[in-house]
């Protein structure tokens, strides 16, 4: 046996707006090409004796189904877009460029061009301050981007090709635990999203939908886990997703329909129980942003 343990690799992940929405063919100037389904990212956390996945939506993809459930643009709902550099420490950073992310994914389905740009460079910023603004450099993403604004499948291009850059960079820097905390601040503000939308609608499917959601956070618990000993500060993150998670389990609509893992069934909560869920959601959301 190898008296020295491997460090784990996360890889295969989702950062910054991380997966492709748009499974198209063709270029970036192409606007009729279908849309069909999201991918999943898939985590794969690789130690000495064996390799675990777990399956991980993007930002992207979580606003998408929102949308398709009843999510409209609601204005003010998204993150006070404040100057980066307050953040300073590599937890607060890599959270919020989750957050930015959750916010650039909500924008651009929406088709609010402006804000969309903003994010992108705050996304940048932070990206920058992690020591990461290469990624952006290469084949002129930034300017790429904002040059296809308002276009969601040139955008899609252009996100999945920065998702790969950004992977294979963390990959060969080693940097596993980014990934995950950043994955960590996106989820949170999608479920923000969601669950403010459905504060004013009620919808029925988006109650669904924001259930749904509630299934992955075992996952990213696990993803945190796996990468904890590359930063002290992950111990509190992981207690705090945690507890919403404790909060979800014991809601008396999720006991009352416990649900396998090869089990695919809608569990639809009463206002009651979305708030007080939301409410601690609300709570982590404050606190990630305020740094």
């Amino acid at each position: 046996m190898v008296s020295t343990q491997k460090s784990l690799v996360l890889k295969g992940t989702m950062l910054i707006v991380a997966g492709m929405l748009f499974m198209a063919c063709g270029n970036e100037t192409q606007k009729d090409e279908s849309v069909s389904s999201a991918k999943d990212s898939v985590v794969s956390v690789e130690s000495e004796t064996n390799t675990v996945s777990y399956s991980l939506p993007s930002p992207l993809q979580i606003a998408s189904i929102f949308k398709k459930s009843g999510l409209k643009y609601q204005d003010g709902i998204t993150t006070s877009q404040k100057d980066p550099s307050k953040y300073t420490t590599n937890l607060s950073k890599s959270l919020n460029l989750g957050v930015y992310s959750a916010d650039l994914s909500y924008c651009v389905l929406n088709k609010q061009n402006q804000e969309a740009m903003n994010y992108m460079k705050l996304c940048r910023q932070l990206a920058e301050n992690l020591g990461m603004g290469t990624v952006f450099e290469q084949s002129n993403l930034s300017k790429r981007f904002e040059k296809n604004i308002g276009n969601e499948d040139s955008l899609a291009y252009i996100i999945a090709e920065l998702q790969m850059v950004t992977d294979m960079y963390l990959d060969e820097n080693e940097q596993p635990q980014i990934t995950a905390i950043v994955f960590s601040g996106a989820w949170i503000e999608s479920m923000y999203l969601g669950s403010r939308i459905y504060e004013k609608s009620k919808d029925k499917s988006m109650n669904t939908k924001l259930t749904e959601q509630m299934t992955i956070l075992g996952s990213i618990v696990n993803a945190l886990k796996a990468v904890q000993k590359k930063d002290p500060a992950i111990d509190g993150l992981i207690a705090d997703v945690q507890s919403i998670k404790d909060i979800y389990d014991q809601l008396p609509s999720v006991k009352a329909n416990p649900i396998k893992d090869d089990e695919d069934k809608d569990i639809t909560l009463t206002d009651e129980e979305v708030l007080k869920l939301t409410k601690r959601i609300s709570e982590l959301r404050a606190k990630f942003i305020n740094g």
